[in-house]
């Protein structure tokens, strides 16, 4: 369950990123509108490509780190368990029953 959680949001971060074409377009507008030179342009795109992945990375990683944490502290539980439980949940439904008996006998007295 957890692997499964970690890919999901793994692959919600590689939609997120920026890819290369999408900060080229960006950067390409920019210098349409005169912000950046156009002599400029691929240094600012390599820098907004290397943040991105850079911040992506941290990003895995404090997510891999939370799942770890996680998966730390699921304690899995055998049938040898789950049958112990089932057996003291039988006790009490019988104890239960006992006590509701008891008190039915004792309203009639």
């Amino acid at each position: 369950m957890v692997g499964l959680i970690e890919k999901g949001v793994l692959a919600g971060l590689g939609v997120l990123t920026l890819t290369r074409d999408k900060v080229k377009k960006f950067v390409d507008k920019l210098v349409e509108e005169g912000e950046v030179r156009p002599e400029e342009a691929p240094g600012i795109i390599d820098k907004l490509v290397a943040r991105g992945e850079a911040e992506r990375e941290e990003l895995r990683k404090l997510v891999r780190e939370e799942l770890d944490k996680a998966r730390a502290s699921v304690t899995p539980v055998s049938r040898q368990d789950i049958e112990e439980l089932n057996r003291k949940l039988d006790e009490l439904a019988a104890q239960v029953e006992k006590l509701a008996k008891k008190k039915t006998t004792q309203k009639s007295a």
